[in-house]
């Protein structure tokens, strides 16, 4: 093996840190290896508590930035001995931090990723690239979403119009149009409102293949409300995070609601309004798509899938399972594929996507120390 690269992604879910181990040529890459090492109680507290409530001493913000690059040291380690993959193998990892504030709007737009990659090059003796939205930013683009360049790098197809929908704690689409240029956007909430509710009702993490929300039914007065949105009218280049799309911002929606509604029809409802908003972005696209490729968790949601596939009946829907990488890691690889463009010297973000002012390699690089 050659060419090899390890990807770090910490979702919003908080659910655990996903590490993946790949092999890039000129066209392709080759998932070798993957896992995901879940959050330890006390610091997945530590991280909730401040996105929460985005106030806290200098202090905790920087011992956090400490403990969380050591546990990211400890989950690549994890994934190069289940590989048996030595580290001076691999030329570099992609390091996405996690994110604990987006704000891409101006003015002193900016994006705060956690977890030290300083420690992580220092624990693990690999380059490592981090800050990756930073540079982006900088030539005052959102800094998101960057998964469309990869998108069209992995899944274009010079003969059909395809659209990909990644469903993480927020979902974005890539359109992959051969006949137009890259474009690609944060259509809204994933799973971030799914996951809570879920959790906030039923202390249960996530609604595996969107079960639970089956058993409810949609409240079509509290979906116009949440669908009323100033978000959902904004044009792109757009971008947004879990300190937008929360459970208060919920909240404030089901008080407008004159009648009582249950736990599962406000489940039924989130399910809903994350895959008409999906539908909704696809639709003003006016590609008319052949195609609509789903990564990420949301991937798994059986119930959001259906009613993707309902809104959207005149394209096939799969995933990129299908496409050669499963939906669950896709967003690691593409931190992978972001340290390799990085290193290389080669542009990660999309002008026409971001807003950014032009094209750039992302990213600071922290040389490893063995």
């Amino acid at each position: 093996m050659s060419n090899l690269y390890i990807g770090v992604m910490s979702g919003t879910s908080l659910d655990g840190v996903d590490t993946v181990l790949v092999e890039f040529d000129k066209k392709h890459c080759k998932l070798h290896q993957a896992r995901t090492t879940p959050y330890p109680k006390e610091i997945r507290t530590q991280i909730l508590r401040i996105i929460k409530n985005p106030q806290t001493s200098l202090q905790e913000l920087g011992e956090l930035d400490r403990v969380l690059g050591i546990f990211f040291s400890d989950c690549i380690t994890k994934l190069l001995q289940s590989s048996s993959v030595k580290a001076e193998k691999i030329i570099g990892i992609g390091h996405s931090g996690h994110t604990v504030f987006h704000k891409p709007a101006l003015p002193n737009a900016f994006s705060m990723q956690i977890g030290d990659p300083s420690t992580i090059a220092a624990e693990t003796g690999i380059t490592t690239v981090a800050h990756i939205r930073n540079m982006d930013l900088a030539l005052g683009g959102q800094g998101a979403p960057l998964a469309p360049a990869f998108h069209q790098w992995q899944f274009a197809d010079p003969e059909e119009t395809r659209i990909v929908v990644n469903i993480g704690g927020i979902a974005n689409i890539s359109i992959l149009d051969p006949k137009r240029p890259l474009t690609g956007y944060d259509t809204g909430p994933g799973n971030t409102l799914l996951d809570n509710w879920s959790l906030q009702c039923r202390k249960i993490q996530f609604d595996d293949k969107g079960k639970w929300s089956k058993t409810g039914q949609i409240n079509q007065s509290l979906l116009s409300i949440l669908k009323n949105d100033k978000y959902f009218k904004i044009d792109p280049p757009k971008s947004t995070g879990v300190e937008y799309f929360n459970l208060a911002w919920l909240q404030k929606a089901i008080k407008q609601i004159e009648k009582n509604i249950t736990n599962e029809d406000i489940q039924a409802t989130l399910t809903e309004l994350t895959a008409s908003t999906i539908a909704d972005a696809i639709d003003k696209t006016e590609t008319d798509p052949n195609l609509v490729i789903l990564c990420g968790g949301g991937a798994l949601n059986t119930a959001l899938k259906e009613r993707i596939a309902s809104l959207l009946p005149r394209s096939k829907l799969d995933t990129t399972d299908t496409y050669g990488i499963d939906p669950r890691w896709v967003e690691a690889v593409l931190f992978a594929w972001l340290a390799r463009n990085r290193l290389k010297n080669k542009t990660g973000n999309v002008p026409s996507v971001t807003g950014a002012r032009s094209a750039a390699p992302l990213g600071g690089i922290y040389y490893g120390q063995v």
